[in-house]
């Protein structure tokens, strides 16, 4: 009898989606802990890679920046998109 392993998130999570947008966009990520909507339309994912707490900002399925550390304050762009590397 074939059992169905469970994936690290809920199936349809907020966490599962970030986790599969983070490697879309190349960012390696080991753990999804959280994913926060701002009030600038941005959602904030915090995540660990390599035991490395990190902070990824993604705007229309688009990762636009990431920054080590969490608890992080984004910054406010002069005009339009904040475009940072990573």
């Amino acid at each position: 009898m074939p059992v169905k392993m469970s994936g690290r998130y809920p199936e349809g999570s907020d966490e599962d989606r970030a986790h599969k947008l983070l490697k879309e966009h190349d960012v390696d990520v080991d753990h999804v802990y959280g994913v926060d909507m701002l009030e600038s339309g941005q959602e904030e994912i915090t995540f660990t890679f390599n035991g490395q707490a990190q902070t990824a900002f993604a705007k229309n399925d688009r990762i636009e920046h990431v920054m080590d550390g969490w608890d992080l304050l984004p910054p406010k762009p002069a005009d339009g998109i904040w475009r940072g590397g990573y």
